[in-house]
């Protein structure tokens, strides 16, 4: 242990400015991202394209469900990573707050698929998303009430992949927007948003514990 400790203290420090700088880079992309879910009921009427001002039409409760609680969740997400270890008794907190607003942006998501630009496709996309979006976070709060931390950890990570589906489908979009129609456009990045993060977001938790492992050994 003492050995791997050693070698991480030799890394060359431009790693770990890489890495302060993805966190700062995604921190700012949620806080942005975050903003504007948080605020768009009130910036929708000002929107004039087409796409948006059918929201208008559309249970306007519903929408605010989702992209205000939406928004509120993406805005603690980067945070309970920073004191989960310094505050715990705060890291709590926000942790219900979290939940209970993932539940209400999933009703409401589920609301937003059945209307979802690009048919069945679109549709199952996002309904797909919005289920696993409250059931691992459910099953993430679920082992922190038993104690269960490590798994805790897991599956919070996991949750907070889906819910940074908010930012990554913002960033596929103008690039699926140069090859693709609108329809396919938007068919494709209602399931890479969130897939492409999940993905990810495994891929992180194998490599964290097999250096678990290796420092253990």
């Amino acid at each position: 242990m003492t050995e791997f400790i050693a070698k991480l203290s030799r890394q060359p420090p431009q790693r770990n400015y890489t890495t302060l700088s993805l966190i700062a880079l995604g921190t700012f992309l949620a806080v942005g991202v975050a903003a504007y879910g948080i605020f768009f009921p009130l910036l929708l009427p000002q929107i004039p394209d087409e796409f948006h001002q059918r929201y208008l039409s559309m249970s306007m409760v519903l929408i605010s469900m989702h992209v205000v609680g939406g928004g509120i969740a993406l805005l603690i997400s980067p945070f309970q990573f920073m004191i989960y270890r310094k505050n715990r008794t705060l890291h709590r907190y926000l942790g219900r707050i979290y939940f209970l607003v993932i539940i209400l942006a999933s009703i409401g998501g589920y609301y937003m698929a059945w209307h979802a630009f690009g048919g069945i496709i679109s549709m199952l996309g996002l309904g797909m998303l919005a289920t696993l979006w409250w059931s691992v976070t459910l099953v993430a709060v679920i082992h922190a009430r038993n104690g269960n931390i490590p798994a805790h950890r897991r599956w919070m990570i996991r949750s907070f992949a889906l819910t940074y589906a908010a930012v990554t489908l913002r960033l596929m979009n103008p690039v699926l927007s140069v090859v693709f129609d609108e329809v396919t456009q938007f068919q494709i990045v209602y399931w890479l948003s969130w897939t492409t993060n999940l993905a990810l977001a495994q891929c992180w938790i194998s490599w964290r514990e097999g250096s678990l492992r290796v420092a253990a050994a």
